[in-house]
């Protein structure tokens, strides 16, 4: 078995630890190790206790990447704005007409149509 696979499987709890006077050496361990644990309830992955320092950290990377993720957006947005700065644009009547529609029969069709 890898060192890495061993690492891991020390680190899956069961739950039943939990209720068997084991949770204080747990909670020790990530207090003072920075060590996590993932929990298990019937076999499956259920929960993961970390740190504090732990989750502060991946709270702050996360807001971090929705930052990025958010200018990354923006800068894409700008670019399609951007390439079509040039382009030629139609006035809505106009557009309508070409549809072959009126601006009264467009009116008409509104009214029938219920927002919910």
């Amino acid at each position: 078995m890898s060192l890495a696979l061993a690492e891991f499987t020390e680190k899956l709890v069961p739950i039943s630890d939990f209720s068997q006077g084991k949770a204080g050496k747990i909670f020790s361990d990530v207090y003072e190790n920075n060590t996590e644990y993932i929990v298990l309830k019937n076999n499956q992955p259920t929960a993961v206790v970390l740190s504090v320092a732990q989750y502060k950290e991946t709270q702050r990377k996360v807001a971090q990447l929705e930052r990025i993720l958010d200018m990354m957006e923006n800068i894409r947005l700008l670019k399609i704005a951007e390439s079509r700065n040039g382009n030629s644009y139609i006035d809505f009547e106009d557009l309508v007409a070409e549809e072959g529609f009126s601006m009264e029969e467009l009116e008409k069709l509104s009214e029938s149509v219920e927002f919910e």
